[in-house]
């Protein structure tokens, strides 16, 4: 029968349960507790601890790595209830205790359930819900996608990545059973995007934005994917991502509702970045005024955070930030200081892509007898600017 104790010992409240279990060796039997600890706070919050767990359970993960999902047969915890995956987090072996350290905090008002299963299959479980006013608990939010990119209604046929961003970290390993691609008519695109048999997926370390790959196979025009099936996107028809409800966020809950990236497929994209068409835009000397470049054609939306770097006319990174807009076509950087009346210039990597994959320095899909199919040599180029 689960029981719950609540007990204070330097500001620490702890929920528990307890059941029969054997002892270290075996010989005796002791109750296995299990407890949340909820040092508000501290390092340990959240944290679930399962005493008097038999030596043998222990020793068979006790080599395994900690985020191992082996160690799930023995405690489980998740939020709710025991139906959904369980919490993303590390476990270790310490002494006759099992402990589970969740990847993010508790949330101010959710419920969470630990159960844990020996191999007697005396399960027990516990229960604690945050209280809603923890003050460094987060509010319970439920996670959506905040944004789809390219962010356009128009992509060239040979495009070869999108991103899909999410409120909140999200599960991984299960992606590709929630991402889908139709065509017209809400035909199922088959197998458009790089999964090596949904075994990969490009995460950003937060696991808040999923890269999604369109195989190149099917879009490089020497490889045998392209020439048996064909390129995934198809001009002049019309496609939705679809990124269903269902998928769990690293906490468990399903997303708030399901979304969709509806956008329409233009001709081939086989042309380099040039710098040379942007327009530039510069700032007012001695203000905070943005400096505003034109891209004139959309580029990677997560390239363009990190490959132009404003320096000053000693080659130093000028402090600010940056926004892009526009679908893509519009790169705007605000200074944390005024702009001193003198020549700066963007640092611009050549490896900045289209969204077709090609980059000041090369196309990404290249035939023999292509012409301009190479550009620039170097690692960077600028792009000089003086403010007004």
């Amino acid at each position: 029968m689960t029981t719950h104790v609540a007990f204070f010992a330097a500001c620490v409240v702890v929920f528990s349960a307890t059941a029969c279990g054997a002892s270290g060796d075996g010989s005796s039997t002791i109750p296995a507790t299990i407890t949340f600890r909820d040092a508000m706070g501290g390092v340990d919050y959240g944290r679930v601890d399962v005493s008097a767990v038999p030596h043998q359970a222990l020793e068979a993960l006790r080599d395994a790595a900690p985020t191992d999902p082996g160690w799930h047969t023995l405690l489980a915890v998740h939020v709710g209830d025991t139906t959904g995956l369980p919490m993303l987090g590390s476990y270790e072996a310490v002494g006759d205790t099992l402990r589970f350290r969740p990847r993010f905090a508790p949330m101010a008002g959710a419920t969470y359930v630990a159960r844990y299963t020996p191999g007697s299959g005396n399960a027990i479980a516990a229960t604690w819900t945050v209280p809603s006013d923890s003050g460094p608990a987060t509010t319970v939010v439920t996670t959506v996608v905040t944004a789809v990119y390219p962010s356009g209604d128009v992509v060239p046929m040979n495009l070869l990545r999108m991103y899909i961003e999410f409120s909140a970290p999200m599960t991984t390993g299960g992606a590709w059973d929630h991402v889908r691609l139709y065509a017209d008519g809400d035909s199922l695109v088959s197998e458009p995007f790089f999964t090596a048999g949904e075994t990969v997926e490009l995460w950003d370390p937060d696991k808040r934005r999923l890269t999604v790959l369109f195989d190149p196979g099917r879009i490089k025009r020497d490889l045998r994917p392209r020439e048996e099936e064909g390129l995934p996107l198809r001009t002049g028809h019309r496609y939705r991502l679809v990124v269903s409800a269902d998928w769990p966020d690293a906490a468990g809950r399903p997303l708030k509702q399901s979304h969709e990236k509806r956008f329409r497929v233009a001709g081939m994209d086989r042309s380099l970045v040039r710098v040379a068409d942007w327009k530039v835009s510069a700032p007012r000397a001695g203000t905070l005024d943005s400096l505003v470049i034109s891209l004139q054609e959309p580029l990677d939306r997560a390239l363009l955070d990190r490959m132009l770097v404003v320096r000053d006319g000693r080659g130093q990174s000028v402090a600010g930030t940056v926004t892009v807009s526009m679908g893509e076509t519009r790169w705007t950087f605000t200074p944390r200081a005024p702009w001193p009346a003198s020549t700066a210039f963007v640092d611009v990597d050549t490896e900045l892509e289209d969204l077709a994959g090609n980059n000041l320095q090369a196309l990404f899909d290249v035939a023999p007898g292509d012409t301009g199919a190479t550009g620039r040599a170097t690692a960077s180029v600028r792009v000089p600017f003086t403010p007004r």
